[in-house]
């Protein structure tokens, strides 16, 4: 397939044109017949180029089904994705991993790779590795993904082998990222996720400093990360921090960043200026607390949140933003969130959550349309404060929803106040399209839709539906399904 030489005569290939073809006038009378022409024809160069952006896989097995010209092109191929499925099918095929991949990269033709996933286990194909990553880096990989399967067992890759400053996203899963002195071929990155290594402090400030258009990062279930200092980057947008226990704190100081996806310890985000940041899309997972906590800072967290569209949190955040007694009386939280169009609260844990933390919350939504509540393990607080207070306040409230159209509970036990609040949502949801409810696990009694049918509502379009913990049919899910 090598490319002919000036002198020689092109060889062409006839596509059919997917536009309707026009009968040619018996009379010939028009002169654009030529613009009626059924058929397009190519240079074979720019066809055996189309074969090119083809995944690998699909590049080799429509070899056998192309024109001769065409059945080595996958050798020039520039998607090399060997993910979960290719390990799947291998081994259904008892092929090995390693031999295929090696048997691809070593007989790789193009100049040019622009993405590389690899999904393996590392134990009998680490001695590959280093040949591997070399030779898809020297070839100005953009998009380099290498995820290890097997817990406990790592590789190394050297930030060095990336000399051309083609990367824009890199995502590593147990596989540690050791840094050099001049991080060339990473001063164009826009995205990345690392998960399961060590991330040590200087690491990450490192890393922030070179990568000036970072516009992502995501870390996930790192270790040694200490304090990490988000600043001057001005394309940065998404950061995305779940279970990193040796996180002390994280300062974000950009107005650019949009989303905000945080699992971990309560009051270890810090915001500089709340003022200037518009959080869009959000996950606050602060796990299950030993009693009652609340949050730092909780103004400036409701600041950043005033323009929020997709919002998760647990019940810890609940808590953190209950009511607290100033002046001899209780006061609620002050906030307004009218862009959030999907909510979902999860409680974790014995928690001391009930219907008007819960009500309190929503209340401050008017322009909800989507609402998921998993009301978790355990029944919800019936204490002194549900009695002597927000018993009181959640049967005087009447709040409507005229926006809301699907409400989705999971675990639902039928008790008392999951009902109550239940119920409530039916009767001051006016538009209220669709009720979903899931039992909990090993719940001793079966909810029966006879049993809600008789639930009043105040929408004529509201449809109600049940199922079991394990036979979820509904097709509804969150947008943030990390919390499921």
């Amino acid at each position: 397939m090598e490319a002919s030489s000036s002198g020689s005569k092109i060889k062409r290939v006839l596509v059919p044109n997917p536009r309707k073809r026009f009968r040619r006038n018996s009379l010939e009378t028009n002169n654009n017949d030529e613009s009626n022409n059924s058929t397009v024809y190519l240079p074979n160069e720019i066809v055996d180029r189309i074969f090119t952006f083809l995944p690998i896989e699909y590049a080799i097995t429509s070899s056998s089904l192309v024109a001769k010209p065409y059945r080595y092109s996958w050798l020039y191929s520039r998607d090399l994705c060997f993910d979960k499925d290719f390990r799947r099918r291998c081994r259904a095929r008892q092929w090995s991993e390693a031999s295929v991949v090696n048997y691809i990269l070593l007989r790789h033709l193009g100049d040019k790779i622009s993405s590389f996933k690899l999904n393996v286990s590392p134990i009998p194909y680490a001695a590959y590795f280093e040949n591997w990553f070399k030779m898809v880096a020297s070839k100005g990989v953009e998009e380099f993904q290498v995820e290890l399967i097997q817990p406990y067992q790592y590789c190394q890759i050297k930030s060095d082998i990336f000399t051309e400053p083609t990367l824009r996203v890199l995502k590593l899963v147990r596989c540690e990222l050791f840094l050099s002195q001049k991080l060339s071929g990473l001063q164009f990155l826009k995205s990345l996720s690392l998960s399961m290594i060590p991330v040590p402090p200087f690491f990450t400030k490192k890393l922030l400093s070179s990568c000036l258009l970072l516009e992502s990062l995501a870390l996930e279930g790192c270790s040694l990360i200490g304090e990490i200092n988000i600043e001057g980057l001005n394309r940065f947008s998404a950061l995305v921090l779940r279970h990193c226990i040796d996180l002390i704190l994280v300062t974000i100081n950009t107005p650019s960043i949009t989303t905000l996806h945080y699992s971990g310890k309560i009051n270890k985000i810090k915001f500089v200026d709340p003022m200037v940041i518009r959080l869009k899309d959000v996950i606050l997972d602060f796990g299950a607390t030993k009693g009652l906590q609340h949050i730092a800072h909780r103004d400036d967290l409701m600041e950043v949140l005033r323009d929020v569209e997709t919002l998760s949190i647990t019940n810890a955040v609940l808590e953190g933003l209950s009511p607290r007694f100033v002046d001899f009386e209780y006061r609620d939280v002050e906030f307004y969130f009218q862009n959030l169009k999907e909510l979902q609260l999860v409680r974790r844990g014995l928690s001391f959550v009930n219907p008007w933390d819960i009500l309190c919350f929503v209340k401050n939504c008017p322009n909800i349309e989507r609402l998921f509540i998993d009301f978790g393990l355990y029944a919800m607080e019936v204490g002194s404060y549900w009695n002597l207070v927000a018993k009181e306040k959640f049967e005087k409230c009447q709040t409507e929803f005229p926006q809301l159209k699907l409400l989705k509970v999971k675990r639902f036990k039928k008790l008392e106040l999951e009902e109550k609040l239940v119920k409530y949502f039916l009767l001051h949801a006016t538009s209220l399209e669709s009720l979903i409810l899931l039992e909990a696990k090993n719940y001793r009694h079966e909810i029966k839709l006879s049993d809600i049918i008789y639930y009043k509502t105040v929408s004529n379009l509201a449809i109600v539906s049940t199922y079991s913990a394990y036979q979820d049919q509904s097709r509804v899910f969150p947008k943030h399904r990390v919390l499921q």
